[in-house]
């Protein structure tokens, strides 16, 4: 066995992986960092200013890799936000998206950028294909935040809209559905919904709580309106069992929570 040749094979079969695309003034790198889908990872290169930044382009949130990105799950958040502080990554939002990314001054320094960014997408990506939670009620939550996202865009400009985003860089933790700009102010809007009445009461509880910090924070006087879209058609949604619940996540909103049988209460409260 001839251990130098072994290297030299494995180091040229690697390197033969790595491939790229023009895009503009953008160099889209295509890895051969592979998920647990069969999806190669792919990062884009450009410069603004002084500055060469590495992204993900924006496809790890949109869901290009075959994934979601449940950040309301306390299991996977805490694994997100240990890559995310390992790498150093930083995120923008933009539009309706976000962009996950890492800049430099030099020039030098852009593989360690591409290597950085590209496993921590390796392993959000991959991680996000573990089931952490009951089958039905991962589809629940998912198909219920679909259709709140759509009728959302049906009454307001998707620019006006920044869905599942983070109260502020200093809490991360406390998540919306969807912040609704209203001029200098925004709109905090939370789904609640459950296939069981434990998994129900649960977002309804959490909502109560990211409401109240939400008020107990120096961004409260930039919040205008504080909705709780509650789906009432939901298997775990039993009035008469949540009531004292809905009252106290209703202390917090300062409104009626709005049922999704009569979500076209929604258009009065964004508008």
């Amino acid at each position: 066995m001839n251990p130098i040749s072994i290297f030299d094979n494995v180091k040229e079969s690697f390197c033969s992986l790595w491939t790229y695309k023009h895009r503009g003034p953008t160099l889209e790198i295509i890895t051969p960092f592979s998920t647990t889908q069969s999806k190669f990872i792919s990062v884009f290169v450009t410069k603004r200013e002084n500055k060469f930044v590495v992204t993900d382009g924006g496809w790890l949130f949109k869901g290009e890799y075959d994934n979601e990105l449940d950040l309301d799950d306390p299991v996977f958040f805490k694994i997100f936000s240990h890559y995310e502080l390992h790498y150093e990554i930083e995120s923008l939002k933009h539009n309706d998206g976000i962009f996950y990314y890492k800049a430099t001054n030099e020039a030098g320094l852009i593989p360690n950028l591409v290597y950085d960014l590209s496993h921590f997408l390796l392993a959000i990506i991959s991680t996000s294909q573990i089931q952490f939670q009951d089958e039905k009620e991962r589809r629940e939550k998912e198909n219920f935040r679909k259709n709140a996202d759509s009728y959302l865009t049906t009454i307001l400009s998707k620019e006006k809209i920044r869905f599942r985003s983070e109260l502020g860089e200093e809490y991360k933790n406390v998540r919306f559905n969807a912040i609704v700009q209203r001029g200098p102010k925004v709109d905090l809007v939370k789904y609640v919904t459950g296939s069981s009445f434990n998994y129900f009461l649960n977002s309804l509880t959490k909502a109560t709580v990211d409401f109240e910090i939400a008020n107990r924070s120096p961004y409260n006087e930039f919040v205008n309106n504080r909705i709780a879209i509650v789906n009432d058609v939901a298997e775990g949604y039993v009035a008469d069992k949540i009531y004292r619940y809905m009252q106290a996540l209703e202390e917090h909103t300062k409104t009626p929570s709005v049922m999704w049988s009569k979500k076209d209460q929604l258009a009065s409260l964004v508008y």
